[in-house]
């Protein structure tokens, strides 16, 4: 790794051995701002703040609809864009979306930056918004979450507009699931509806359309 604190071009997307203390200079690093930055098996990879179109809609869409069906059936909830999760010494991970649910809905404190998981208890939803990098979310990033004991996790896949959607036990094993499990009746399949309706029509049509699933 360069002396300049950041990966190389080639360096990026991929899982790279790297000691603890190189990892955190780079993820801390000012110009690291614009990145996403996981770390696992003493491992890490950092992407690129994806900036396409396609990916922005589907993730707003997606903030939108959760955000929505929670309020609609009292669902106590706390979403986070982008945040960053660390357990010191042994693991980070940003997705795309993560949230808090039911009585950990208002666990972190105003004013955390990065969330301590040795202070605070994990998201119980983690969503990637998986454009370019759906091998590696279905693949290593999934390991890391089943590891960590997260309840759900999510791949909305923007070029095929399906969910692949797993509840994670205490364990650590996951199973696939069509019905979201922390937030309570629902259907993943009405998110791919909406997914699908999203490339003929603008989102104000789309929200429309949504509220009345709801």
């Amino acid at each position: 790794m360069n002396t300049l604190l950041k990966p190389a071009s080639n360096q990026l997307n991929t899982w790279i051995s790297a000691p603890w203390t190189e990892f955190v200079a780079i993820a801390d690093a000012t110009d690291s701002a614009k990145r996403k930055s996981y770390y696992y098996q003493h491992q890490m990879r950092f992407e690129n703040m994806s900036t396409g179109s396609d990916h922005a809609n589907d993730h707003a869409l997606i903030l939108f609809a959760l955000s929505f069906y929670a309020a609609t059936k009292q669902i106590p909830m706390t979403a986070k864009d982008g945040c960053s999760y660390r357990q010191s010494g042994k693991t980070e991970f940003q997705p795309d979306v993560s949230y808090y649910i039911g009585d950990n809905a208002d666990a972190i404190a105003w004013g955390t930056r990065i969330i301590d998981l040795d202070q605070y208890p994990l998201p119980d939803l983690v969503i990637e918004i998986s454009d370019t990098t759906f091998n590696d979310d279905l693949g290593t990033k999934r390991l890391q979450y089943e590891e960590l004991g997260i309840k759900e996790y999510w791949i909305v896949n923007v070029q095929t507009m399906k969910i692949y959607a797993f509840a994670i036990a205490p364990d650590g094993s996951s199973h696939h699931i069509r019905q979201s499990l922390v937030l309570s009746g629902l259907k993943l399949e009405i998110l791919e509806q909406v997914l699908e309706l999203s490339r003929q029509e603008n989102q104000s049509t789309v929200t429309a359309w949504l509220m009345k699933q709801f």
